[in-house]
């Protein structure tokens, strides 16, 4: 029994220190945003709302797919660098009378300070990563100490489809929903997080939340198939020790 819970936590512990390298594996490709703006149908949502736009940001609907592409890479590299940069976002817009073309600002004030609040949260929760890197390091000496085997291919099997299937309950829950309430517990309450596609360009360059659902989809198998890599690694040595002793 006390081997089932020590694998358990391992387990869980596994995937949990996989979530931030794969999450720097997605920052370093844009979180395949040029691949996503294709399948979520960002083009057409940007048709249909940037020239709704209420903040007087106009001709958005303009910009190619490799300027938006570049506009979300420099949201992730700035949320990752304490919130700099994001003031200096722009776009190039053309005017339908003159055809004369400007640079505009793409982030309104309060999106800014929204930005700066989701950096603010990623350099709370590094320090929490160590901590737990720590723990996983220290079950793994546990593990080595007490001898204690991996599970046999039916039991790592079901424990595979068992963390899928609570992550795939999560989804089902709405990614609107767990979108809004994740906001709500991370967020200062006096700074707005919510924007509408008609007032914000971010929001509607992203088509926010489906495009987040995607990546989190797609953040989450990515961190199931580090998770398994590890734990084969991890089971090497056992292995290899049964081969040499079968043929000794």
């Amino acid at each position: 029994m006390k081997s089932k819970s020590l694998w358990a936590g391992f387990l869980l512990l596994t995937f949990v220190i996989t979530l931030p390298v794969s999450w720097g594996m997605l920052a370093k490709v844009n979180f395949l945003y040029p691949v996503l703006h294709d399948v979520v149908g960002i083009d057409k949502h940007i048709e249909i709302y940037a020239p709704k736009n209420r903040k007087n940001k106009l001709g958005f609907e303009k910009t190619s797919k490799e300027e938006r592409a570049r506009l979300f890479l420099g949201i992730v590299d700035a949320i990752h660098n304490h919130g700099e940069g994001l003031s200096a976002l722009s776009y190039t817009a053309t005017s339908n009378q003159q055809g004369t073309t400007q640079l505009m600002p793409l982030l309104t004030e309060p999106e800014i300070v929204h930005l700066k609040d989701v950096a603010v949260l990623l350099d709370k929760i590094k320090p929490l990563m160590l901590i737990l890197i720590t723990v996983w390091l220290f079950v793994v000496i546990v593990l080595k100490m007490k001898k204690v085997g991996m599970p046999d291919a039916v039991q790592f099997l079901w424990s595979a489809l068992l963390l899928i299937s609570l992550c795939g309950l999560l989804l089902l829950l709405g990614p609107e929903k767990i979108f809004n309430q994740l906001h709500i517990w991370a967020f200062p309450d006096e700074h707005q997080w919510f924007f509408f596609y008609e007032d914000s360009l971010m929001s509607t360059m992203m088509k926010a939340p489906v495009i987040f659902a995607y990546i989190t989809g797609i953040w989450i198998i990515l961190s199931i198939v580090l998770t398994s890599i590890i734990l084969k690694l991890f089971s090497l040595p056992i292995l290899l020790g049964a081969y040499k002793k079968a043929h000794a």
